[in-house]
């Protein structure tokens, strides 16, 4: 019965089309290309992989072993301040990474009026938000009831959101594809 199979493939243009040199060639470009967009990629995903199964660990070791000592809020510290930690061992790597993998057009926008100084801005009020909630809820939170500490939680990240929004949008507006295109259309007449 299976060499009454295998004949039947060979004897098909099912077969046949596997036989085409052009559509392997071009599988051959596709895993060329996708093999080079990949390169250096592994230490990467094992680093990822390793730190979120510690950090996971580190998670449950804490909240059945050393949870109960502290109150709900020095609680809510520590799991930020591990997600700090958490965004910071992987953020870096995977940050160098896509920075050495940059399109032409990424590369282009780097060099845009405004554009670093509102990244590196992002980066300080992001940072500061999560360093002040965690100082919040570690020594200041306790007195306060869950409702004005979620309220605390709650208009920082308004703040913080609005604040980026704030650098960015202008930023948006004037480096827009529609305001480019606009642009373009007016240098042809």
């Amino acid at each position: 019965m299976f060499l009454c199979c295998y004949v039947y493939i060979l004897e098909t243009d099912f077969f046949k089309l596997f036989q085409n040199d052009s559509w392997v060639s071009s599988m051959s470009e596709e895993t060329h290309n996708w093999k080079k967009e990949t390169e250096g990629l592994g230490w990467q995903v094992s680093l990822s992989i390793l730190v979120g199964v510690g950090w996971l660990v580190f998670l449950v070791v804490w909240l059945f072993f050393y949870a109960n000592d502290y109150v709900w809020e020095k609680n809510v510290a520590v799991f930020l301040l591990s997600l700090l930690l958490l965004i910071g061992v992987l953020g870096v790597p995977w940050a160098y990474w896509a920075f050495k993998k940059q399109t032409s057009i990424e590369k282009e926008m780097w060099k845009q009026k405004g554009f670093q100084w509102r990244f590196w801005v992002s980066m300080i009020v992001g940072l500061s938000c999560i360093l002040f909630l965690i100082y919040w809820f570690w020594a200041l939170a306790e007195p306060y009831d869950i409702y004005r500490n979620l309220a605390i939680f709650i208009i920082t990240l308004l703040i913080a959101g609005g604040l980026v929004a704030a650098l960015w949008v202008p930023w948006g507006m004037k480096h827009s594809p529609e305001q480019h295109h606009h642009h373009d259309e007016g240098n042809k007449e």
